[in-house]
Formats: C-alpha cells, sequence, structure tokens
C-alpha cells in the first residue's frame, strides 16, 4: 500500500525500501567524526585544567567544542525537516 497520510511521517520500511540499516550516509558519518572531536575537545580542555595549561589552551578547546555542538544542532535541526 503507499504512503497517503502527509501528516505522519513514515516508518519501517515505508522511508526507505532500498536501504538496509547498515547504510552509511553522509551525515551519519559527519555526525560520528563530529561527536568523537567534541569528545576529544572535551578531555582535552579537562586535561588542561588539571596540567595548568595556559588561557589560549582552554580558548582553543572551547571554541572546538562550540563549534562542534554547534553543527551537531545544525545537523540535528535540518534532518527533522
Amino acid at each position: 500500500m503507499a504512503y497517503t497520510d502527509p501528516y505522519r511521517p513514515p516508518t519501517g520500511t515505508d522511508a526507505r525500501p532500498d536501504a538496509s540499516p547498515g547504510d552509511l550516509t553522509r551525515a551519519g558519518v559527519t555526525r560520528t567524526l563530529l561527536w568523537v572531536v567534541l569528545v576529544i575537545s572535551a578531555v582535552g580542555n579537562m586535561v588542561a585544567s588539571y596540567s595548568g595549561s595556559g588561557t589560549p589552551v582552554h580558548l582553543v578547546c572551547g571554541a572546538v567544542t562550540a563549534l562542534c555542538v554547534t553543527a551537531l544542532v545544525v545537523l540535528r535541526l535540518r534532518g527533522r525537516r
């Protein structure tokens, strides 16, 4: 049966019948890389705090963290359309 309800998003195999659950998409790879960079920058900021590093190290780690969070939010919002 064809998908006809414009107010309900397709579920299950109605969305993409040719897609398998393990398919890699560009958005999926990007999201994964952003999460990895986010975790690394947060850990780097924590290490910089415990080691007593200078302010520039904290600023760089914080900027990278902020950019990753912003990019992840943008990807999430674009994916909802």
